[in-house]
């Protein structure tokens, strides 16, 4: 979705996102530089399963039966793939088979989005002793390419959307929203936090890039305790 031109200089690079704006080519350009990696926040990952996870097992995940993630600004979906292949592995570990994992990709980025829900990388063996341990989510296509499984693929859906624009109730467990900030204007990053964190569960949890955790702070979420990368607005006491 794009951004609505009247709504001036709110990214960095440039006042809109109408079809012939620099940002959108900028966007749009196949020679795009993306920051991301299957992963790529090793620390990220383990919280994830040994911390965020456990904490809803204990809040009404269970009776809910899904687990609910949102990657926002997943560039070309590495980190989608990954929060699915990391949350499914994490629930059958704790005994949760039964509990469904649903995430949900988005990026401004057509090109991106269209490579993301191919779900073919290329995959050199450097990244594999980070990935063993999910190899069985991989196909080999042959020379050094390698497809997502039908199995995790279908645990995730991808769309085209500017998070400034995204309408949502809150609905998520975990959301992550990694670098995406860095390309808004600072006057916009906060609005995009106050509109993100709606989008949440009061039991859920929520991880930003530096950038944007005071103006999470300044929507009352706090830092999982043991954890700087999660964030949580819930009252109850937190388990450790």
């Amino acid at each position: 979705m794009l951004a609505d031109t009247n709504k001036n200089e709110k990214h960095v690079y440039d006042a809109n996102l109408d079809s012939h704006s620099d940002l959108q080519r900028f966007f749009e350009a196949d020679n795009l530089v993306v920051a991301t990696r299957f992963f790529r926040n090793a620390a990220l990952f383990e919280q994830l399963g040994s911390m965020v996870i456990p904490n809803l097992l204990s809040s009404g995940l269970q009776e809910r039966g899904t687990l609910q993630i949102w990657s926002a600004g997943c560039s070309d979906g590495r980190e989608s793939y990954s929060l699915a292949m990391a949350a499914r592995n994490s629930l059958d570990d704790l005994g949760y088979q039964g509990i469904a994992v649903q995430v949900r990709g988005s990026d401004l980025s057509r090109p991106q989005i269209e490579m993301a829900r191919r779900g073919v990388y290329r995959i050199s063996a450097s990244d594999w002793p980070k990935l063993d341990p999910y190899r069985q989510n991989f196909e080999e296509l042959g020379s050094a390419f390698w497809q997502i499984v039908s199995t995790i693929k279908g645990l995730v859906e991808f769309v085209v959307e500017d998070i400034i624009e995204a309408q949502m109730d809150a609905q998520f467990d975990i959301l992550i929203c990694s670098l995406v900030l860095l390309y808004y204007d600072p006057q916009y990053q906060r609005e995009i936090i106050k509109k993100l964190v709606k989008a949440v569960r009061p039991a859920g949890f929520f991880h930003v890039a530096p950038v944007g955790r005071r103006w999470l702070k300044s929507q009352g979420f706090e830092p999982l305790p043991g954890s700087s990368l999660f964030f949580t607005g819930r009252t109850m006491e937190i388990l450790a």
